[in-house]
């Protein structure tokens, strides 16, 4: 398998935007290689007035991802960065102004609640037409008859597995496998009772009292067999690179980083299915930017350059149908993108959760984790 080599500093954004090294270290590292546009791209005190404001993850301001609007306007947008969804939406709340923002499709309806949101209009896209489909429809994108979401981009939770170790078939079990007990990386969130309903054919995100505790009865006995459950991806990377750790819980690009360092490992297909998140851009009502630069920005994203750099630097996917005919064929294999259509309709994507089933669920994992 041959994933395209990363320049340096693609790899220093792979970093950035996954929190293993801070935006200062970022800018020193890009500097110290010689990077001036990429580092002066990324200081918005150097921007003119009158552009707009960009509120987003860190690692996603990059300007490879949004490179058609550097072209007509000749600088990147400013960008300001939150930790969390939960984050940006405090911080807006407060009064910050942003024109667009990047959370993910299962906060769009808290953000929407909050009376913050405006419709976007897909006639003022010029890719929109290239957007799948199934992205295009989304459970949650959509509220009251209004499109509040454009989704820019997915990708998938499965499992990071060991090829040259583990034995078996692809499927969710894996990490509930006694054969490799005391080597399972598992997620620290209640995303383990998820796991564990989409076993039992359930109903993930609504289940009954009685099917909600059968999971909670196999996630008990997971926790006999998981060597920790891990916060930051790099911990699970390191544990399944070294052998501690024979499969994990993991993001998409696990892979990307593991198969360069040389490990030998797969992302499953199991057979019940991935889980899935979506993210995308959202514009808010309170921005006071131009109009016609919020819809080129939304444009940029969707161009299938920008997709084809975020496929292959980020190993995640593209709203944009044409960014995976450009992007390396060996990387769009390897990471399950070959059938994208395919792939999203048997997935299972995050939604906003039930706030009553939400609470029963944490409630239950934190017994969980303490013994109960």
């Amino acid at each position: 398998m041959h994933f395209l080599r990363k320049p340096n500093v693609e790899k220093l954004q792979n970093d950035l935007i996954h929190g293993r090294i801070g935006r200062r270290a970022f800018l020193g590292a890009a500097a110290a290689a010689g990077v001036v546009p990429l580092t002066r791209s990324m200081t918005t005190g150097a921007q003119a007035a009158g552009n707009i404001n960009y509120f987003t993850w860190s690692g996603y301001e990059v300007p490879e991802l949004h490179q058609q609007f550097i072209d007509k306007y000749g600088e990147s947008p400013h960008w300001s960065v939150f930790a969390s969804a939960e984050d940006g939406l405090q911080k807006i709340r407060a009064g910050f102004s942003p024109d667009l923002a990047h959370p993910c499709i299962d906060n769009v309806q808290k953000w929407h609640n909050a009376g913050i949101l405006a419709p976007i209009d897909t006639s003022r896209l010029q890719y929109w037409d290239d957007v799948f489909p199934s992205l295009q429809t989304m459970n949650g994108a959509a509220i009251d008859g209004d499109l509040l979401m454009v989704i820019t981009d997915f990708g998938l939770s499965s499992i990071i597995y060991r090829t040259d170790i583990y034995e078996g078939e692809e499927t969710w079990e894996m990490l509930f496998d006694e054969r490799y007990a005391g080597r399972i990386c598992a997620r620290g969130t209640y995303v383990n009772l998820s796991i564990a309903l989409k076993i039992l054919g359930y109903d993930v995100f609504n289940p009954t009292d009685e099917q909600l505790a059968e999971a909670g009865d196999m996630a008990r006995a997971q926790r006999e067999l998981v060597r920790f459950y891990w916060e930051s991806q790099t911990d699970m990377e390191q544990a399944i690179a070294s052998g501690e750790c024979v499969a994990g819980y993991a993001w998409n690009e696990a892979l990307v980083n593991l198969t360069e360092e040389g490990v030998p490992v797969a992302f499953a297909a199991p057979k019940e299915g991935a889980f899935g998140w979506a993210c995308g851009l959202v514009r808010l009502n309170n921005g006071e930017g131009d109009e016609q630069m919020v819809y080129d920005f939304i444009d940029a994203w969707l161009a299938p350059e920008a997709g084809k750099f975020l496929i292959e630097a980020y190993g995640y996917g593209h709203g944009n149908q044409e960014s995976f005919k450009l992007a390396d064929p060996e990387v769009v294999i390897a990471l399950g993108y070959d059938d994208p259509e395919a792939l999203m309709s048997g997935t299972t994507f995050f939604i906003t959760p039930d706030p009553e089933q939400d609470a029963k669920q944490l409630q239950l994992w934190e017994d969980i984790q303490v013994g109960l």
